[in-house]
């Protein structure tokens, strides 16, 4: 079973991110193709990203 993936970006830097399913360090590097949003939503610093990704969910915070 092959289905196509699209990637979300391309990594330009190093990251240090969480696995999303099994909540253990991963390390991505430069050139990475970032394809889970669970992964890229944790990539906050817009300088790691080669290519921004295209459907990134923008979080708003509401003050009090």
């Amino acid at each position: 079973m092959s289905a196509a993936v699209k990637a979300l970006g391309v990594l330009a830097a190093t990251v240090h991110v969480l696995d999303p399913v099994e909540r253990v360090p991963i390390i991505l590097t430069p050139g990475t193709e970032v394809t889970e949003p669970d992964v890229a939503e944790q990539i906050t610093n817009p300088a790691c990203w080669e290519t921004e990704p295209a459907a990134r969910a923008k979080t708003t915070r509401k003050t009090t």
